[in-house]
Formats: C-alpha cells, structure tokens, sequence
C-alpha cells in the first residue's frame, strides 16, 4: 500500500550549523545574554538568533521572539539585520506550514537584498522560496528557483550550500517519482553531511533518502536512514526533526501490520508536536494515527481524526495531505454505508491526484534539471576550449619553429634518400644479373647432367640388355634359375632406364604440367595392369587440372610417392581393385591411393622404408601425408599438397 511520508526540505538561514551543540543550550546562553541588558544593536541580533533557533524547537516562542527582532532591527534602521529577520520568521512559518506568510517574509527580505546587490543572500532566499514552490506542488518554478540558487553556490565554490540544495533538488525529484535520481542526489549530500560532521544536515537528508528508498519497496535501507535521522535529531535537539523521523517510522511499523509499535511512535511524535506547537505537523501525523485506526477497525475513532484534520488541510491548501485523507475517506464511508459520500470523495481524490501527476509539469521540471546538467557541461566544455585554444597557439609557434628545422632536414634527407635508392637499384640490378646468371649455370650444369645420364648411364644399361638377350639367344641355357635370373636383370634394367628417362625429363624442365605428369601416371597404370591382370585400376583424375603447372620437385615427388603406394599395394596388399583419384580442394591439390587388400594394423606395423620415403617426400613439399589401414579392410594414403 502507497503512503504519505513527511518528506523535508532544509532552509538556508544566517547560520549555517549548529554543529554538534545542543539547540536548547544555545538558546538558554543567548538569553543569559539577553540578562546582561546587551547594545540595541546586540539585543537585536539576539533576537533574531532566538528566531533562527526557535523555529525548529517552539514555533509560538520563534514568532514572539521574531516580533521583537523585527520591531529592534526597524529602530536601528539597519537593512541587512531587517533582511535576516525577515528570512528568519520566514522559516518558522514555514515550519508551522503557513506557506502563505512564509513567502511573504521572504519576499520582504528578497527586496532589501537585492537593493542592497547582495547575491549570497538573494541566492539563500531563492533556495527557501523553493522550499515554499515545492510544498505548495509548483515543481516547475521549484526547480527554478533552486537550479539558481545551486549556480550562484557553485560558482562560489560554497559546498555546504551547494549540497543542501542538492539535498532540496534530490526531494522536488522524490515527489516527481524520480526515486532513483533522487537517491542520487540526495546520497551525495549525506556522504558531505557525514564528512564534515553536520548533524543538522543529517537530520533531514537522511530522512528524505529514507523516504525514497521506502518508495522503492526497500524497507530494510529506509529503516536504517530513518534511525540515523533520529539519532542526528537528537543530538542537537530538532524537535520538528525528531517528530518527522518517529512519525515516519511508525508509518513504517504501520504497514508491517505491527499496531502497538507503531501507536507507540506516533505518540511519542505527537507529544514532542505539542510542544513544537506546528498545526500542519500535528494534523499531518493525526492523519497517520487515522489511517491506523483504520487498518485495525477503529471506524469512529478514524472518522473523529479525519473530521478534524480536514480543515487544517483545507486552510494551508496542503494537497499531499488532503489527497490521503480523500483516501482513507472512501473505505470509512464505504464502511459506513454511505455511497454518496463515497462517489464525493472518490472524485475529490481522483481530480487531485491527477492535478498532483500533472504530465506536463513533471515534464517540465524534468527539463529544466536536464538543462541546468546540460549548461553546467557546455560551461566546463568552454572552459576546457579556451585552454585547448591556448594550448594550440602555443603548438603554432612552436610547430612553425619545428617546421623549418623540419624543411632543412627533409631537404638533407631527401638527397640522402635518393643516393641511398639509387645504391639500392644499382644492388637489385646486380643481384638480378647474379641471380640469371647463377640458374643459367645451374641449367647448363642439369643439361649436362642429363645428358651425360643420357648418353653414358642410358648406353650403359642400354648394353647390360643387349648383352643379356645375347647370352639368352647365344647359348641354349638349360637351367631354369639361371634363365629366370637373367630375365629378372634384363627386366630390372628396362626398368631402370624408365625410371632414368623419368628423372631426365624431370630435371630438364623447370615447370611440369599437371597434363604431362597425368600422362606418365597413366602409363606406369598400364605398365601395372599388363604386370596385375586380375586387378582393377581406376584412375579418377579433375580435367581442370590438366593446365596446372607444377615445379618439377614438386611433380616429381607426387609420381615418386603415388609409383611408391601403387607398388606396395601390388606387392603386399593382394587387392581386387586399387583406386586413385586426384582432384584440387581449394588451394590445395588432393591424391588419394586406397585399395580392398588385406591391410594390415597402423598402429602395430613397423614402417619399413617405402613407408618412409612417401611420407619424407610429401612433408618435404610442406604436404600432409595420412595413411589409413585396417585389417581386412585395406589401406587408404592421401596426399594434400599446397599449390
């Protein structure tokens, strides 16, 4: 259930503090002063401070001594005592809730201040005719008069001033149910006020942080503020403070359905009321001992209390308090059995509240705070460009000086730049020339190579044939091992000069197409079939790869690799079908050799030296080799080069 809580604002008066001392002490010393029959001028001053100190204490005796401090200060003909006390009668009407005379006070003491250019005090006043916007719900001229009040503070660097307004704007966005923004602000001011030790600061920002945390459901933080407002109340002897942080309290132990604690607060309120003699304040908590008479059934007791406190209400035109009492009017007369009285009150409630959520002015006042922070950052956003501007004037001058040193040595090492790319270019070109005339060395040193390979080891094998056949046809060989040895060389030489034309044709050419290479694959397959009749071969290879260029280190280490895996397949596998397929994977080149034979364990077998060689070969080309194998399940090698 919503409730209405006390919510307090602080007033800029003469005084800034009353520190740690007890309120009640200094009035007792102010009028032993008083006894010792003290200046016109003095006595007059006294008065005015029994005002100040009263208005919080005694609201009849604060009145009484603010007549006499008034009717002094008028003899003497001095404005600036007549200034203050007509801002300090105007804080005790404030606090006995009498806006109306509250704001004439001020504005009395608004016109000798201002005749007199006297800003400070001009800036106190705006900040209290504030409080009086703010309790009389005009949040737009509120916020006004308070941003005003913070500007000319700041601008002072003045921060105690400075964060009581704050603590005053922190409670204009509470009742604009801003609770976030107003914990905001008002958990700044406490954190000064705890600094800087200012118990009568306390007493109020940490009953108003109270509420808002109590408007956000979080009971626990608003309990732990209240009694901190009431302990710093206490201790310098704020009676109006004391009532509010009991009253609030008690509101508290209220909605926590417990009854007797929460009587016991609002008495203990109410008699500390009594003496501070403010009809606002104590209509303000009878209302709250109303509404739990009403949560416990008191129908006739709540109906007494409400008839009461509506007049007072009424007479001060304080809404917040006639809207609960419109509230807690709609159950008593439903309870009473009195519709017509229901419907009168139900609309009276209903076309407050809406006066009190105004849209357009929350909207406003919300503006005018956003304006004010907006303001405030271009000011400092100024400032911080007049000393970049003096910054960047400073880096002209010492930028134009650095530019021509610049300039002088652009110029040195421009000319020494250009000498050092012409040495560069004159380097590259010789390089170039070592670099053409080391691989025309190095392709007469592989033709003469290939030639003598050609020419003397071709011959040679060429002979060990012929010589071979010779014997066979020359002599009748009757011994099987022997003709069966002789056919194995002669089979083993062809064989040979194969192999040689290969690395000939290899080390002749610089590049290999893929196309060329294709060829001798397909010739050692047919080669293989003539040698494996009963195997099938397939050979899968991509058309597109016919033009693909290959170096010859490359081409050659793919056939060696690819002769190697086909061989072995033959000889140890005793496959049905030995199938290849080539095919480019992106920028990669794919060969894959995989057969039905027996396999054998990957894991177990000992690689012997084909093994070896094929995986040498293709990791020295930066490639992966993968062999895959398993019993009974042939074996599969790929092959992925990088083109």
């Amino acid at each position: 259930m919503k409730k209405k809580m006390l919510l307090s604002l602080l007033l800029l008066g003469a005084f800034g503090s009353m520190q740690a001392q007890d309120t009640q002490v200094l009035i007792d010393n102010l009028k032993a002063t008083l006894k010792t029959k003290p200046d016109a001028k003095k006595t007059a001053s006294i008065y005015s401070d029994l005002t100040w100190y009263y208005s919080s204490v005694a609201i009849d005796s604060a009145l009484y001594y603010g007549g006499k401090a008034l009717q002094e200060s008028k003899k003497l003909g001095d404005s600036t005592l007549i200034a203050q006390v007509y801002s300090d009668i105007g804080a005790v009407y404030f606090n006995k809730g009498d806006f109306q005379k509250s704001k004439e006070s001020y504005l009395s003491a608004y016109t000798i201040r201002k005749a007199r250019k006297d800003a400070k005090g001009l800036a106190k006043i705006n900040n209290n005719l504030a409080n009086i916007y703010e309790r009389t719900f005009q949040y737009q001229l509120a916020m006004q008069s308070f941003l005003g009040a913070l500007n000319y503070f700041e601008s002072i660097d003045d921060q105690r001033n400075v964060n009581i307004i704050k603590g005053n704007i922190g409670l204009v966005l509470n009742k604009l149910k801003n609770y976030p923004k107003a914990i905001s602000y008002i958990s700044q001011v406490v954190r000064y006020q705890e600094q800087q030790n200012l118990p009568d600061g306390l007493c109020i920002s940490c009953l108003n942080l109270g509420n808002a945390y109590l408007q956000l459901k979080d009971t626990l933080k608003a309990l732990q503020q209240y009694n901190k407002s009431l302990e710093a109340c206490t201790k310098i002897g704020n009676n109006k403070g004391i009532s509010s942080a009991l009253s609030n309290i008690g509101s508290l132990k209220s909605d926590q359905k417990k009854s007797k604690k929460a009587l016991s607060y609002f008495t203990k309120s109410q008699q500390i009321r009594d003496v501070l003699n403010s009809d606002l304040d104590k209509a303000s908590l009878q209302l709250k001992v109303a509404k739990e008479a009403i949560d416990t059934h008191q129908f006739a007791n709540a109906k007494a209390i409400l008839d009461q406190v509506k007049p007072v209400f009424e007479k001060v035109n304080s809404k917040e308090n006639l809207l609960l009492t419109y509230k807690l009017l709609i159950p008593l007369y439903a309870y009473l059995k009195q519709p017509d009285s229901v419907g009168l009150y139900t609309e009276k409630y209903t076309l407050l509240k809406e006066k009190l959520t105004d849209n357009y002015v929350l909207k406003q006042s919300f503006e005018l705070e956003t304006k004010y922070q907006t303001a405030k950052k271009e000011k400092l956003l100024l400032q911080k460009e007049k000393e970049a501007q003096e910054q960047r004037n400073l880096l002209l001058a010492i930028s134009a000086l650095a530019f021509f040193i610049a300039l002088i040595g652009f110029l040195i090492y421009r000319q020494q730049k250009l000498k050092n790319r012409q040495q560069e270019q004159e380097f590259q070109l010789k390089s170039a020339i070592a670099q053409i005339e080391a691989q025309n060395q190095l392709q007469e040193q592989r033709l003469t190579i290939s030639r003598d390979l050609h020419d003397n080891i071709g011959a040679q094998l060429t002979f060990i044939i012929s010589s071979v056949d010779t014997i066979k046809y020359a002599f009748d060989i009757q011994n099987p091992k022997l003709d069966s040895k002789l056919q194995h060389i002669s089979s083993f030489t062809k064989s040979t000069i194969v192999e040689l034309r290969d690395t000939i044709w290899a080390m002749n050419s610089n590049e290999i197409t893929f196309e060329d290479l294709r060829a001798r694959i397909l010739n050692f397959i047919e080669n293989a079939k003539i040698a494996k009749e009963t195997i099938d071969f397939e050979f899968k290879i991509d058309a597109a790869l016919d033009q693909l260029e290959l170096s010859s280190v490359v081409g050659m280490n793919l056939y060696r690799t690819l002769q190697e895996a086909v061989n072995n397949a033959l000889k140890y596998a005793n496959p049905k079908k030995i199938a290849i397929t080539v095919q480019k994977i992106e920028n990669a080149l794919s060969v894959n050799i995989q057969d039905d034979g027996v396999g054998f364990d990957a894991e177990t077998v000992v690689k012997g030296n084909g093994l070896l060689n094929m995986q040498n070969r293709i990791e020295s080309l930066g490639g992966i080799f993968t062999l895959k194998s398993e019993l009974g399940k042939g074996t599969t090698i790929s092959i992925l080069v990088n083109l």
